[in-house]
């Protein structure tokens, strides 16, 4: 657990994933809980940071899903190096197919996050978000950007 800063937290029976805002991007850090208590030694615990330039479309379309408008989901792709024994990381955040008339947003639909770093189960992390978890995913990474101007790592560059 991270402790002395603002972090959120999104709290299910099976497992904690802590939002850590920083200069340098958005950390993820997820505990598994197994028979009610948290396991940081178990399998499916992570401690990864989602770098900087992918916040933005992650807060975006959080927002997006918050206020019940059109998106698209937002998929963010951390590779693994070449030549490494570890998996590329997959986080996923996406609701489910529109169920009103025409195709449309009911705001009956449920929001997920998906974070899958391998192929065993434990390795693929899906959370079912409510109201609360987005407005935590959006206000930690508004934190991310606010921290980044502050520090100065936001320095776009053209590619």
């Amino acid at each position: 657990m991270y402790l002395g800063g603002i972090t959120f937290s999104i709290n299910k029976s099976f497992g904690r994933l802590q939002l850590i805002p920083e200069s340098q991007g958005l950390r993820f850090y997820y505990t598994p809980i197994v028979d009610g208590v948290e396991q940081p030694n178990s399998p499916g615990f992570l401690n990864m940071l989602i770098p900087l330039d992918a916040v933005g479309g992650l807060w975006a379309t959080t927002r997006a899903f918050l206020y019940g408008v059109e998106s698209l989901d937002e998929n963010v792709i951390l590779q693994a190096g070449e030549g490494s024994a570890e998996s590329d990381t997959l986080v996923k955040l996406y609701r489910d197919k529109p169920r009103g008339q025409q195709g449309r947003l009911s705001g009956e639909e449920t929001c997920w996050l998906r974070i899958v770093t391998g192929r065993s189960e434990e390795e693929r992390r899906r959370i079912k978000l409510g109201p609360r978890d987005l407005l935590c995913i959006e206000l930690a990474c508004n934190a991310v950007l606010v921290l980044a101007g502050e520090a100065g790592t936001h320095r776009p560059q053209p590619v």
